[in-house]
């Protein structure tokens, strides 16, 4: 059978990730629907050729790509236009456009068969987050009014295309992009709303002007079915959605994410931006005037994949700040709307000589270079080789530092030495007898191989002071970081910064150095063999056998091992959370989990109207991981098929004692594992180490809401070091909590 697509059929955005929290909203109105909207939609297959609705994103090729299945038209961008931007803003909040990656699994998506809705919705007050339409040029359009209500357009925040960044520095319209219809003609859509219909400029494809618009700034004509059309004043764009689409947490769902690289910013009041132009191939530069100044922003992106934003505001000097994608953001400096900037010695920014001549260097990485594995907590943890020259005359000794400052904003130090006599002039890998040496962060004396939590490339910098008098610091076990600045203030005659760059292979701490051998207590004459240190042999375990275990689950769990209750998630649903703990492990490791979505009980449904997802994954400091070697088996299912008109839903008693270390799951099936993207979890997973391990759930992520996974971990030849019996024994503790 030949299918053949009308004009009129539009897309959809639908994804499986959420935007970044910006706007979007919805009410309900009455719409008047006739016989040709309420058309069943019907299965088609795949076109072989472009479907119709390419044809406007095809005009802005190649910056803008498409694809498409039977169901939906896929359009991918970096979410960057090619007319300028900002220019006309008189309420900023000192966000700038940076590039998106909207491709892959987190590109816009459009449903080739729109489907009408029973009851239209409005975006008045609704739909306040994320994107409501895409432009033909690859570029989101939020709902006219911000997250906070206010229509954009009239309080000064959107630029002369009527656009602006959100808080991922993202770039998004909240008005019509009319300007489009220069480049497509008035035959073609500048738009296509998410619910799939498309978007029109102010006059119909023949030059007319449209007639008989409903509330949601659309109607049905012949040649076309039913499409919107773009105002000059509110709703601007769509003024909601005529067609079938899902609305979860404020925002069309689903749909993909904007991603930031620094934190959001203050609005920046009295601001008002006069001007943006690219500089060079990677480069843009952006000016404002306020209070009577004239202010810039000037970033680029490093070779190294870095971002380097460079601030300067009337005669006060400039202000340079690097961001690396992936990283977590540091905290908002309240006081002036910008991360807090390094003060001492070691700043990432700061030049590499204080001098120009007195010069660190190293055989195994050069600055802003990567530091070899064997240097940090993923390798050998061994301390680099390091050679210096050009010191200033006068130089009696030398002290030295390698600190790093974590998202938080905090100085972390892995290497502390002093009292280096000033006629040496390098130090070798290992080092241990050159100068004195003093503690790290976590007040280990000697070097602290780095090993950062949290995902993306961290910088640690190697300084050397070149002194004019001795330090008279003794007690090398109470020297650190803090002490020693404190000690050189007034001594340094110059300074010399290598930046080390590393990417940490599993977050957390290095393992922990091995502790002096344990004495197994003797015991001595007298009655029963007594002694002040307890009867003979015993040795009770320490903090030091335990180890740590992260879990996050959507939405929540209960976790078994060996019998006892080890965890349960102290926030019933919501929030997304990570659930952290030590525990002590005993071999074979006998683990239950009872992870449940948050669904109705009585439809399977979340949020009153939408199918909820679930997701579980945690990791083991001994390196156990969820994935899909584990059992898994649904007791609640719903609303069965996805029927959410008359959602029913199919349970199963939970069996008992499933949480036992004996209890036969043989004939159950093994989990599957998804992806983060996937499962989209919230910002609490990426601060948290859950390297090698996999979302899991049964396969149906969607609608089974209730899922028991278990499994057992072997470690051959373990035996614990403590033979004391536990002082608290909950073995046998019920599960009531899971029963509901």
């Amino acid at each position: 059978m030949k299918i053949i697509f009308p004009i009129a059929i539009t897309l959809l955005g639908s994804l499986q990730l959420h935007a970044h929290d910006l706007s979007d909203p919805d009410g309900q109105h009455p719409h008047a629907h006739n016989k040709l909207a309420q058309r069943a939609p019907v299965s088609v297959p795949a076109p072989k050729s472009a479907p119709p609705q390419a044809a406007p994103f095809a005009m802005f090729s190649p910056a803008v790509k498409t694809r498409w299945d039977e169901k939906f038209l896929f359009i991918e961008s970096n979410g960057l236009p090619s007319h300028n931007t900002m220019v006309g803003i008189t309420a900023w909040q000192q966000q700038v456009p940076l590039p998106q990656d909207y491709t892959g699994r987190n590109a816009w998506q459009l449903p080739l068969v729109p489907v009408p809705a029973r009851e239209p919705a409005t975006i008045r007050d609704r739909f306040l987050r994320g994107a409501i339409a895409i432009a033909a040029n690859g570029i989101p359009i939020f709902n006219p009014q911000n997250n906070r209500g206010e229509i954009s357009q009239e309080i000064g925040e959107l630029d002369q295309w009527g656009g602006h960044c959100g808080r991922a520095d993202d770039y998004h319209y909240h008005a019509a992009p009319l300007h489009l219809g220069k480049t497509l003609g008035p035959k073609l859509p500048i738009a296509y709303a998410l619910d799939g219909y498309p978007i029109y400029g102010l006059t119909e494809p023949d030059g007319s002007q449209p007639k008989g618009l409903d509330t949601l700034n659309g109607h049905i004509t012949p040649p076309l079915g039913y499409h919107y059309h773009a105002s000059e004043k509110y709703p601007f764009v769509n003024g909601g959605f005529h067609g079938q689409v899902t609305e979860r947490e404020g925002q069309v769902d689903p749909q993909p994410r904007a991603t930031p690289v620094r934190e959001s910013l203050q609005a920046l009041k009295g601001a008002r931006i006069t001007g943006f132009e690219k500089q060079g191939n990677s480069g843009n530069k952006l000016t404002y005037t306020v209070g009577g100044e004239t202010g810039t922003v000037a970033y680029s992106m490093l070779p190294n994949g870095t971002y380097q934003f460079d601030f300067t505001q009337g005669n006060k000097s400039k202000t340079t700040e690097t961001y690396t994608p992936g990283e977590k953001l540091p905290p908002r400096d309240a006081a002036n709307a910008r991360p807090k900037v390094r003060e001492e010695p070691a700043a990432v920014d700061q030049p590499r000589s204080s001098n120009g001549t007195f010069l660190l260097t190293s055989p195994v990485v050069e600055d802003k270079g990567k530091l070899p594995e064997e240097f940090t907590g993923d390798g050998t943890g061994v301390s680099p080789p390091l050679a210096w020259n050009g010191a200033p005359a006068g130089t009696i000794g030398y002290a030295l530092l390698m600190d790093h400052m974590d998202p938080k904003g905090e100085m972390k130090c892995y290497w502390t030495i002093y009292d280096i006599p000033g006629t040496v002039t390098s130090l070798r890998q290992g080092s241990q007898d050159v100068g004195k040496i003093g503690t790290g962060f976590r007040g280990q004396t000697g070097y602290e191989p780095p090993k950062s939590k949290g995902p993306g490339a961290k910088t640690y910098v190697i300084t050397l002071y070149a002194l004019s008098a001795p330090l008279l610091l003794n007690d090398s076990g109470s020297v650190n970081r803090e002490t020693l600045l404190a000690a050189i203030k007034g001594k340094v005659l110059a300074s010399s910064s290598l930046r080390a760059i590393y990417t940490s292979q599993g977050a957390g701490p290095p393992p922990p150095r091995p502790a002096p051998a344990l004495k197994t207590p003797q015991a001595t004459a007298g009655p029963e063999g007594a002694n002040k240190d307890g009867p003979s042999g015993l040795i009770k375990p320490a903090i030091s056998d335990t180890m740590k275990l992260n879990v996050y689950a959507d939405n929540w769990f209960l976790l078994y091992i060996n019998d006892r209750l080890v965890a349960v998630d102290p926030i019933e649903f919501t929030p997304h959370n990570v659930v952290s703990v030590d525990f002590l492990p005993e071999y074979p490791m006998n683990i239950a989990v009872l992870a449940k979505d948050n669904a109705d009980p009585k439809t399977g449904m979340e949020y009153g109207t939408s199918i909820g997802d679930g997701g579980f994954i945690f990791k083991f400091g001994d390196g156990t991981v969820t994935n899909a070697t584990w059992k898994a088996k649904s007791f609640f299912h719903g609303p069965v098929n996805g029927d959410t008109k008359n959602p029913q839903v199919k349970t199963e008693p939970l069996p008992d004692a499933w949480w036992r270390a004996g209890f036969d799951d043989s004939a159950w099936p093994h989990a599957k594992d998804y992806t983060a993207k996937e499962v989209d979890p919230k910002q609490p997973y990426f601060d948290h180490d859950f390297k090698d391990a996999k979302f899991i759930w049964t396969a149906d992520l969607a609608l089974d809401n209730t899922v028991v996974f278990r499994t057992r971990i072997e470690k051959a030849g373990w035996t614990p070091r403590w033979n004391t019996k536990p002082d608290l024994d909950v073995k046998g503790v019920d599960a009531d909590a899971s029963g509901h």
